[in-house]
């Protein structure tokens, strides 16, 4: 949020783009900003007249104020864990049509989302998993999925946290599997049960996040096409978000505000 803030400031204005208020949950994370640009309260959304909300914090805040933001402007979900949820998703896209306003999802960390999105168009789509390694530092972890983390850290050695269906893992790490819930946007065809997740952590890579996309098509004859890639993205110890995927979020803002078919997926 802090880096999408700067960035509005102070390249936002060449390109036509203008930061009109910064909302957060703790109104302590706001103090570096002018007062004019602090928003103390979501429910004078209406009143500030903006284009596009861009929400880059919990996914908390699609649950509960999503279906309000999209009665007034364009929502921007980067948390789609969210809509791991199917209540949460069927009342946003209910809200995004009764309100004549669109949700996005960025790609974020997702390599390949644009090829993974036209193979699911085209019905050549047949598996895909995501693994996503990190440090054990990294996690942000809820319920048993908590114990597991502390017991990787103990041990020191690389350990598979889980792997299976995308859809009850979301809860459990909702600040970590983003890159995940893009995927099962990208590809509804598979969406958030089908997309296989894998969850790694590894106390030899403190500076890095890596995910790996192994994509399969529709075969004939015993033969497919078979796709996977790796991204090692550098970030900060204990680092939720990876450096480079700060840039992948101000493209997607800017492809949002300039060309609305480029780097996100539509829901509404």
């Amino acid at each position: 949020g802090q880096f999408l803030a700067q960035q509005l400031l102070t390249q936002g204005p060449p390109l036509g783009l203008t930061l009109a208020w910064v909302w957060a949950r703790d109104g302590a994370s706001l103090e570096g900003l002018p007062p004019t640009l602090r928003l103390p309260d979501l429910g004078l959304l209406p009143s500030t007249g903006v284009d596009l909300v861009v929400e880059v914090a919990h996914p908390c805040v699609a649950q509960e104020h999503g279906e309000d933001i999209l009665g007034h402007a364009d929502f921007m979900l980067g948390s789609p864990t969210a809509l791991a949820d199917p209540e949460t998703e069927r009342r946003l896209r209910e809200a995004a049509t009764r309100g004549g306003h669109t949700l996005y999802v960025p790609r974020g960390a997702l390599w390949g989302c644009g090829d993974i999105a036209r193979m699911d168009r085209q019905g050549t789509l047949a598996a895909l998993k995501v693994t996503m390694t990190k440090s054990p530092q990294s996690f942000r972890a809820q319920g048993w999925l908590q114990e597991r983390v502390a017991a990787a850290a103990a041990s020191g050695t690389r350990t598979v946290l889980y792997e299976g269906p995308l859809r009850p893992l979301c809860p459990l790490v909702p600040n970590n599997v983003n890159t995940m819930a893009v995927a099962a946007v990208a590809a509804p065809g598979l969406g958030f049960d089908g997309v296989t997740a894998c969850l790694v952590a590894d106390p030899s890579i403190p500076n890095w996040h890596v995910v790996e996309v192994e994509v399969t098509s529709v075969g004939d004859k015993g033969q497919c096409l078979s796709v996977t890639s790796t991204r090692r993205n550098p970030a900060g110890l204990g680092a939720v978000t990876g450096s480079a995927t700060l840039g992948s979020f101000w493209s997607s803002l800017q492809g949002r505000c300039h060309s609305p078919q480029c780097p996100q997926c539509h829901l509404g």
